[in-house]
């Protein structure tokens, strides 16, 4: 199985960068010691159908456990000993990028902490509470307010809490460009291929695109610069994407780009009919009912088995293919 995958440091960052958090969570506990405990958390998540997938990344990396819900498939690792002993080495030689490193740079800090048992006194839980809890600025749901709920409970045990100096986090070092893993990475990640049928008219669109948290517009931006192509917009959602949707700029910057390159999700075999749907647009177009019906057939249900298009492939023949 694990044959079929291809598994770089630098495609797990990237995948990292497109699917992947790093979060401080914050327990109650009961018992004599402190009444809060932080609590590392790495993820990655996709949809359940990388479930074998994900099964030899796990089996690759040699840490974490699977969870599977009816949508998705997550690989969490909350071990400090794994933190400590894989990731924290697998990501300092594979570096993330824009503010998912800077988040990586504060739980590597927490962790380190954690295995040096400072947690367990309450001046380090002070340091790594106020350290810890507002990482992911671009999606955290935290507040202040919800943070003094937590500096409540300890005052009430401990009554009046210590001054604590602020823990100075090493100075991030700006990694090197992203490369082609990182890239491949990012896409099996959160990027797809779109082949589009308008309903109204005759026409097919396609389109290519990387979506990332809009605090890392930067890695998008990158992208952009690298592929020569395509643009970058920011998305009500608290989102930034990246797309490219014009057939010449698929065939002559993205298919060139990821010509030696195999994707390890299911994204691979929706790329070949993405680039194949793209070369009949631009030899032979889709006037003729033939070529048309040549492209329905390849790409309806490329995506979820078509269960997001607006109307069935029968409907959509029926509508636009003359009968004799």
């Amino acid at each position: 199985m694990t044959n079929k995958y291809n598994f770089t440091g630098d495609w797990i960052a990237g995948f990292t960068q497109s699917d992947g958090s790093f979060v401080i969570s914050f327990e109650k506990q009961s018992g004599n010691g402190l009444p809060i405990r932080p609590r590392p958390l790495f993820n990655l998540t996709q949809s359940n159908t990388e479930l074998e997938m994900f099964e030899a990344l796990q089996n690759h990396l040699g840490i974490g456990r699977l969870q599977k819900n009816r949508n998705n498939i997550t690989l969490v690792v909350t071990s400090i000993d794994e933190i400590v002993s894989i990731l924290i080495p697998l990501f300092d030689k594979h570096p993330l990028h824009g503010s998912k490193l800077i988040s990586y740079q504060i739980f590597k800090e927490v962790s380190l902490m954690m295995k040096a048992k400072k947690h367990l006194t309450l001046k380090g839980t002070l340091q790594i509470l106020d350290l810890a809890y507002f990482m992911n600025p671009g999606t955290t749901l935290r507040t202040n307010e919800s943070k003094e709920i937590i500096l409540n409970m300890l005052i009430q045990k401990y009554g009046k809490l210590p001054l604590i100096s602020k823990i100075k986090l090493p100075e991030v070092q700006i990694p090197g460009p992203i490369n082609l893993e990182f890239i491949r990475g990012e896409v099996d990640g959160d990027g797809s291929f779109n082949v589009s049928f308008r309903t109204d008219r005759r026409r097919i669109g396609v389109n290519f695109t990387v979506i990332h948290e809009l605090s890392d517009l930067s890695v998008l931006n990158e992208l952009q610069q690298i592929l020569k192509c395509g643009s970058v917009y920011k998305l009500k959602s608290n989102a930034a994407r990246f797309q490219v949707q014009t057939v010449n700029e698929i065939l002559n910057n993205i298919e060139p780009f990821f010509k030696e390159t195999k994707f390890n999700t299911i994204k691979q075999k929706q790329y070949e009919i993405f680039i194949e749907v793209c070369k009949l647009i631009k030899t032979k177009g889709y006037k003729n009912d033939e070529d048309l019906k040549t492209i329905v057939d390849l790409a309806w249900d490329m995506n979820d088995s078509g269960v997001n298009r607006r109307i069935s492939k029968d409907e959509y023949l029926a509508k636009f293919i003359i009968k004799n």
